[in-house]
């Protein structure tokens, strides 16, 4: 078992982290107790092994928004081991974890403290969940809008290439008809020959009839 005194800077005075602390310590069954210091940082002081030591250092690491003054937020956990010379004022003896307010107070008083303090933590922690759920919210119409952008483009880009298939299939069709057209110019022509071909046999076999008509009749 190791002792530790732990200091934890930011945002954690007023903000329901002593409760908070006491609740993760009882939890880990980690034996010291938790009290608020006159330069706005909390001190912990706790016993156990390493292995619960970094999962409660864990644990209590809370991020919150910075610029809020009510959202709970841990920017830095000082941890001073038993002989280090920051490590001072080791409890003597390590019972059930508790919160330490430093002054003589009743168990009533102090049980309303905790639950006061219990109140500000989910307030906060409420506050939080609202803050990201209406980021997830802003990113959730951003993507909505991203989508409808996309899909747009691609609607345009369908009746474009709708368009220019269309503009395609109407010039092979226009060419189809030309080629037809050709081919029956062609056929007429040759079919016109043939006729022009035929009157002018018809004609000769009339005037070789009439010569022939001629020559008996002057018999």
């Amino acid at each position: 078992m190791m002792k530790v005194r732990l200091v934890i800077e930011g945002n954690v005075q007023g903000a329901g982290y002593r409760a908070m602390v006491k609740n993760v310590a009882r939890r880990l069954r980690i034996k010291g107790l938790v009290r608020n210091l006159d330069d706005g940082n909390v001190e912990v002081f706790c016993e156990c092994d390493k292995k619960t030591l970094n999962k409660f250092i864990k644990i209590i690491d809370r991020k919150g928004d910075p610029e809020q003054p009510f959202s709970l937020n841990v920017e830095k956990i000082n941890v001073y081991r038993e002989g280090d010379a920051n490590c001072v004022g080791l409890p003597k003896k390590f019972g059930l974890f508790e919160t330490d307010y430093r002054m003589e107070i009743d168990p009533v008083h102090k049980d309303s403290l905790e639950r006061s303090e219990i109140g500000i933590l989910i307030l906060s922690s409420m506050h939080q969940d609202l803050k990201e759920g209406q980021n997830d919210l802003k990113e959730g119409q951003k993507s909505m809008h991203q989508d409808l952008k996309e899909g747009q483009n691609d609607l345009k880009e369908g009746q474009k290439s709708m368009h220019q298939d269309l503009k395609e299939e109407q010039k092979s069709m226009h060419q189809d008809m030309n080629l037809s057209f050709d081919r029956l110019d062609e056929k007429y022509g040759e079919f016109a020959k043939k006729m022009d071909s035929m009157d002018k046999s018809i004609k000769e076999m009339k005037d070789l009839f009439a010569k022939l008509v001629n020559h008996f009749v002057k018999e």
